[in-house]
């Protein structure tokens, strides 16, 4: 290939090359906004947010126990029946009958059913033999009270469905901060790699520019007969090869700068601020980090819910193992006149009343299903512990493997950093020697190369390193603290908006 021809495909690599790394226009993007981008758009999360919303509604809705049932009874009636009588032969009644009943019973605490009750009911007899009192209005007025003392007594029971669905929204809420932990960790681990990738980038466009230099300078001194030609076709070898390298680290960035549009559903690509992988300094350690776990981890806080469920569980079923011993008492005042208001202001006097005051025992021989349930609560009780020692033992396990990876990836930035160091001094001490014939073409591919990839490992050691910072973050339950994500409003809101967001500075 010519020298005339090879120098105008650089120039055109070097005008392509932006082209290609913004293919259409593209806004620059901090972290914390990614996150917080993430967190609003991400179908995942509103997915969740929807399911945490509507567990809170089976909570409001679990105290309907407390609302008052109203019954309101229309009707309207023929009877017709044969009537035995001591001095009448057996004869056909025949009457219409009207009946207007409304009650009202309110739930208590303590299991009690409370109700208040009017009957009120209007007969006409068509038969030959009548009533004194025909059409006749006959009322009652009731208030009754069952209060079970054993089984099915107390708050605890009465409010069973209210506690157990207080328990699924903490739950769903701990499946909420989960999902918004994976989240916000794909995208620190993204944004990572898209820094590594755009480092790598740039050192590739250096490379390429120290090819086209060498290559120049070999042409020259080629044309001026210093040089054999074949030192020229060796640095347009290594040109071409540096210019692959720059596309396919091009391509690379690219692709993350997609996925990185992919994590906030962004319509156009996003690109991070100008800024560099660094080595933040942190001090961290197992104790503070295990301590963190064992109050933010979602999965350790809803392993304590279930828990805490099944203690409920446990505390109803031994309720249910008692007999049924139910106080039952009730007072009441009947009329019966011949038109309904006369037998409305007859309720008031306390002529006809009627009380009464009792004990109802009930208990199933052998009470088989109800100890049987008390059993298996109890163990799946006991279970639900074994599950939450092991969980807590992985988290443990977790926070160490974490705390040696940043250990180790510390390590390896500093061995990385000290191969860069040297893979400079090598390549500015072969551009020297070539300068005067020590150091051939070949050598000073080779130690740029060298450079390559120790700048290479250099930034990957650096990305990997803030990975194993978010992988600790991630398993200490740290993670949405560092990002500053908040609760950004209560999950009994009624609002439809997202509950998770990041909390403005």
């Amino acid at each position: 290939m010519s020298s005339t021809r090879l120098t105008f495909l650089v120039a055109c690599l070097f005008l392509l090359t932006p082209c290609l790394a913004w293919p259409e226009t593209t806004r620059q993007i901090d972290l914390r906004t990614l996150v917080r981008l993430a967190l609003e758009e991400n179908l995942d999360i509103q997915a969740q947010t929807y399911a945490t919303r509507s567990s809170d509604a089976v909570l409001r809705g679990a105290y309907g126990i407390y609302d008052p049932r109203a019954e309101v009874l229309l009707a309207e009636g023929r009877r017709r029946e044969k009537l035995n009588l001591q001095f009448t032969d057996a004869f056909l009644s025949d009457g219409n009958y009207r009946r207007y009943d409304a009650s009202l019973t309110q739930k208590v605490p303590t299991g009690a059913d409370l109700s208040v009750s009017w009957r009120n009911r209007r007969d006409q007899v068509n038969s030959a033999l009548r009533p004194s009192i025909d059409p006749a209005y006959d009322s009652e007025l009731r208030f009754s009270l069952a209060q079970p003392l054993l089984r099915d007594f107390g708050r605890t029971v009465t409010e069973q469905g209210i506690l157990f669905a207080a328990k699924n929204r903490e739950a769903s809420v701990q499946d909420l901060r989960e999902k918004a932990f994976e989240v916000v960790a794909r995208v620190r681990n993204t944004w990572f790699e898209v820094l590594q990738l755009r480092q790598d980038r740039d050192y590739r466009r250096t490379s390429v520019e120290l090819a086209q230099k060498v290559f120049e300078e070999n042409r020259a001194r080629v044309d001026a007969g210093v040089m054999p030609p074949i030192e020229n076709l060796e640095a347009e070898v290594g040109l071409r090869q540096r210019e692959r390298d720059l596309l396919d680290a091009q391509r690379a960035y690219l692709d993350g700068l997609d996925q990185l549009a992919l994590l906030i559903n962004a319509p156009v690509p996003v690109e991070p601020i100008d800024v560099a992988l660094e080595q933040p300094r942190v001090q961290f350690d197992e104790a503070s980090g295990y301590a963190a776990a064992l109050e933010k981890r979602p999965d350790l806080m809803r392993a304590l819910r279930q828990i805490e469920r099944l203690g409920i569980e446990r505390q109803v079923a031994r309720n249910q193992t008692l007999p049924r011993v139910d106080v039952q008492a009730s007072y009441a005042r009947l009329s019966l006149e011949e038109d309904f208001g006369r037998s409305v202001d007859e309720l008031t006097n306390d002529e006809l009343e009627n009380w009464e005051v009792g004990v109802r025992l009930t208990y199933p021989l052998g009470n088989r299903e109800a100890r049987n349930q008390h059993q298996r609560t109890e163990l799946l009780l006991k279970s639900e512990h074994a599950r939450l020692a092991q969980l807590k033992d992985q988290a443990r396990r977790d926070i160490r493997a974490a705390l040696r990876l940043i250990d180790v990836s510390a390590k390896k930035i500093e061995a990385s950093r000290s191969g860069r160091l040297l893979a400079e001094e090598k390549l500015r001490t072969l551009l020297k020697r070539k300068e005067v014939g020590l150091a051939t073409t070949r050598d000073v591919l080779e130690g740029e190369d060298d450079l390559a990839a120790a700048r290479f490992d250099e930034s990957a050691s650096l990305a990997d390193y803030n990975k194993a910072i978010t992988d600790y973050l991630l398993v200490s339950g740290l993670l949405l603290e560092e990002e500053g994500v908040r609760f950004l409003a209560p999950v009994s809101s009624r609002e439809d908006r997202l509950l998770l967001g990041v909390q403005a500075q």
